[in-house]
């Protein structure tokens, strides 16, 4: 793909610079390429107003120089526009997917943008080992094995998957912790696991569970309750009631899951629900997913775009941005008239490789289902609303009480974690005008390189002056979005002063900065706030003070969950920082296969050896190094 930007000579530029809307639309449109590509229309200041994909560019753009064709928004968006970029691609679906990533980077003020976008987990049953393993997964299908989803409800994801060990007494565990098994973990004790690590089941049975499971995935699940069933009765006969016991068990965990998730209704064994509703500007997209017969899970989606936009607009950009990156059902029921989509359906098709119909239905059971969805559209719509209203009224009583002149936009809380000033993380949780901004969040490890002096690694003052240096040094202070309005940090009088020093120090005197301490006894509800120039308590059942602890704990909480991870990956590294040769991927490969770093030290030379994907003599020379 390549960016071209329109050029013209010199007398055709100053006619350029004359023009504005549809005018320089349709100056610009004759220039364009009969091919596919995605465009930009951006205003006098360059800032980027609206993105969108087409087929045809040329054809594409036009269009738009026809306004009693365009919607209320996008008549506002042409009579903005002074300038045009555009990206040509090779095909249309490289055009939605260039489309949908340029939309997510730069977030234009007319665009629909679906806010929610993150991965949903699948089922995956791990062809990679000779006992697979069943385990819930996120991402690229990199690995080789079969993957079930994806589940919209990762509570959904979780519910499957332990009744699906339950019924089948499948393996979770890693491969490092499954070689290196002497007995039975845990999961074999209370009847989720088969325990094959120990060869408490041979590999053709075990091949068997995973056939069963695989089908019962699938949708068979009366042919696999009719297997059970029928060995339960002949363990029963043979008097082998503690065998019987463990399949009535089995049996039960599989009516759980069809009870919870299956449903009844032909044709939709495959299929995505979408129902959209609009109450005073606010959109919630709420839908329903089925795989394979069974209720994958249930969301509530709410895309940001103008109050102008209408309902179909809002659904059909949704669609595009969400599928972008999705396996698409052969069926997808929406609320409003299918004629709408029908160039969402043709691009769908051609991403699938495969028919996709788009329809709204008239009558029967997936009219219920449609119903359903527009009500739980409503009511998700009320629930953000007062949830909005709550954080709003929060803002509006944090701004009283730091006496600021402007509404607060953007907050930042930061806290550290450490272990003895090992594995030392600083981190950074925001919160907008919509609520907490998980996709702000930001995590720094700390490298103790600010002073030149020696610096205690538990010095909880020297963290929080490092992170808040690496944050606020490098602010960007034309991009007023990026700045905080206000800071709020865990601790008392003493780190309030150490970063209102660093405020001064990058002239960010008009960042409004609190401090949140303890109360007597450490009390929850008793904590006092810190300003520049007094303290204070606020009532335990204060409104503005379960806002203040909410973004501290949050920050707590994420600290220590970056530390955790940080730890984890620090406990490989440190070991074999002093080995040429013994990089990331060995050293997972080793702890893959032994489990543990004491293991690894302790192996043979025959056994260390026994790892193919590593040089014998780098195996050679890692045992050296730990018997030499």
């Amino acid at each position: 793909m390549k960016k071209k930007e329109i050029k013209t000579n010199k007398d055709l530029k100053n006619i350029q610079a004359t023009l504005k809307g549809h005018e320089i639309i349709k100056f610009i449109a004759k220039t364009l390429p009969n091919q596919p590509g995605v465009y930009q229309m951006e205003d006098d200041e360059s800032n980027i107003l609206y993105i969108g994909k087409a087929k045809n560019l040329s054809k594409r753009v036009i269009n738009y120089t026809n306004l009693n064709n365009l919607t209320r928004r996008l008549q506002r968006m042409v009579s903005l526009t002074k300038k045009m970029n555009f990206f040509v691609t090779n095909t249309e679906i490289e055009a939605l997917l260039l489309e949908c990533n340029l939309i997510k980077r730069h977030k234009p003020r007319f665009n629909i943008i679906l806010r929610d976008d993150k991965s949903f987990p699948y089922i995956l049953i791990n062809k990679e080992h000779k006992y697979p393993r069943l385990q819930k997964y996120r991402g690229s299908k990199k690995i080789k094995g079969d993957y079930f989803g994806p589940f919209v409800s990762p509570s959904v994801a979780d519910y499957t998957l332990i009744a699906l060990q339950k019924a089948f007494l499948l393996r979770s565990c890693s491969e490092g912790t499954f070689n290196n098994r002497s007995r039975p973990c845990l999961l074999f004790d209370i009847k989720r696991c088969s325990g094959p690590c120990v060869k408490y089941i041979d590999e053709d049975k075990y091949k068997e569970s995973i056939d069963d499971a695989k089908k019962f995935l699938k949708g068979n699940t009366k042919k696999i309750e009719r297997k059970l069933a029928s060995r339960m009765k002949i363990a029963s006969k043979n008097q082998m009631f503690e065998e019987a016991g463990r399949l009535r068990d089995r049996i039960k965990s599989v009516n759980q899951i069809q009870k919870y998730q299956s449903v009844y209704i032909k044709e939709m064994r495959n299929i995505d629900i979408f129902a959209i509703k609009i109450s005073d500007n606010k959109s919630c997209i709420h839908g329903k997913f089925y795989r394979n017969g069974s209720n994958y899970g249930n969301k509530s989606f709410f895309p940001s775009h103008e109050d102008t936009s209408e309902d179909s607009e809002i659904l059909e950009s949704f669609l595009y941005q969400f599928y972008a990156d999705k396996d698409i059902p052969p069926k997808i029921l929406v609320n409003i008239d299918q004629n709408f989509f029908k160039e969402v359906e043709n691009t769908l098709n051609k991403k699938n490789k495969s028919k996709i119909k788009i329809l709204k239905p008239k009558s029967g059971e997936k009219l219920q289902h449609i119903l359903l969805a527009e009500k739980n559209a409503l009511e998700s719509i009320k629930l953000k609303k007062s949830s909005l209203e709550t954080h709003n009224f929060a803002l509006i009583s944090l701004s009283k009480l730091l006496k600021t002149k402007n509404e607060i936009k953007r907050i930042e809380a930061y806290d550290n974690s450490h272990t003895s000033g090992k594995n030392s993380v600083g981190v950074m949780v925001v919160a907008d005008k919509e609520g907490l901004s998980p996709k702000n969040y930001r995590k720094f490890n700390i490298r103790y390189d600010l002073k030149n002096n020696n610096i205690s690694k538990v010095d909880d003052y020297y963290m929080m002056e490092e992170v808040l240096t690496r944050r606020l040094g490098k602010i960007d202070k034309k991009d007023e979005s990026l700045i905080p309005d206000v800071i709020i940090i865990d601790g008392g009088r003493g780190q309030y002063n150490s970063v209102l020093k660093i405020l001064k120090k990058y002239n960010l005197d008009n960042i409004n900065l609190l401090s949140v301490s303890k109360g007597p006894e450490r009390n929850a509800g008793r904590e006092i706030i810190h300003l520049e120039n007094r303290n204070l308590n606020l009532k335990p059942n204060d409104n503005l003070l379960n806002f203040i602890q909410r973004l501290r704990d949050e920050a707590h909480r994420f600290a220590i969950t970056a530390h955790r991870s940080r730890r984890s990956k620090s406990s490989i590294k440190s070991i074999f920082d002093e080995i040429k040769g013994i990089g990331p991927k060995r050293k997972k490969d080793l702890l893959l296969h032994f489990g543990t770093i004491q293991k690894i030290k302790s192996a043979s030379l025959e056994d260390l050896k026994q790892i193919k994907t590593i040089p014998s003599k780098k195996l050679e020379e890692l045992y050296e190094f730990f018997n030499g």
